[in-house]
């Protein structure tokens, strides 16, 4: 189903307004990133391939920032249980 859409200007950049349909259609939501391509003169707008799933994201971590397994809080100065 065709649409029209009005472009309009943001700052530097100009913009379309997606119809809700082709969002739920596309899968996308608000603050989703999108690919945009121009193929035969023709604007194609599709789900970016940056979405990565929980064990996706943990695979590629390399432990930067990982707590330290233990931490020394020095000698007790009151009347703390160890």
């Amino acid at each position: 189903m065709a649409k029209t859409a009005t472009v309009t200007k943001w700052g530097n950049a100009r913009g379309i307004r997606l119809p809700e349909s082709f969002c739920r259609q596309l899968g996308i939501s608000a603050g989703d990133k999108v690919s945009l391509t121009i193929e035969k003169n023709r604007l194609v707008v599709a789900p970016a391939d940056e979405r990565y799933t929980l064990r996706a994201r943990l695979a590629a971590w390399d432990g930067a920032g990982a707590p330290e397994p233990e931490y020394d809080w020095g000698t007790p100065v009151g009347k703390e249980l160890w």
